[in-house]
């Protein structure tokens, strides 16, 4: 595709948290791990490590991940993305004034600087 650029971000997905697996659809499953938790009620996450060139795929995924304080991380090139249910948020990684207004956006939904475990 000679002039194009491909669209393609990565990032991990709990499927766990998805109220719509046919998002799935339009990844590329890179690798698979079970994770034990220590909640009474979902004692496995099935994570999805994948990527994806689908265009909207941050928006796709914040219409299907379930609210209550679940949130999926991905990047992009150079940007990265925190999803929650119906909300994008995004910086350009080395930009620290961007990613600190995201992770005040972060905090205000109740997240806490435990789960900000993201290197960029």
């Amino acid at each position: 595709m000679e002039g194009k650029d491909v669209i393609m971000y990565e990032g991990a997905i709990i499927k766990e948290t998805l109220t719509n697996e046919l998002l799935l659809d339009y990844v590329t499953i890179d690798k698979v791990d079970i994770w034990k938790t220590t909640d009474p009620e979902i004692k496995y996450w099935t994570m999805i490590f994948f990527h994806s060139d689908t265009d909207d795929f941050p928006q796709r995924l914040a219409e299907i991940i379930i609210d209550g304080g679940w949130f999926a991380d991905l990047k992009r090139g150079n940007r990265k993305y925190i999803i929650f249910k119906n909300k994008v948020l995004h910086y350009e990684i080395g930009n620290a004034a961007e990613k600190e207004t995201v992770l005040d956006a972060c905090r205000l939904r109740g997240i806490p600087d435990s789960q900000f475990n993201w290197s960029e």
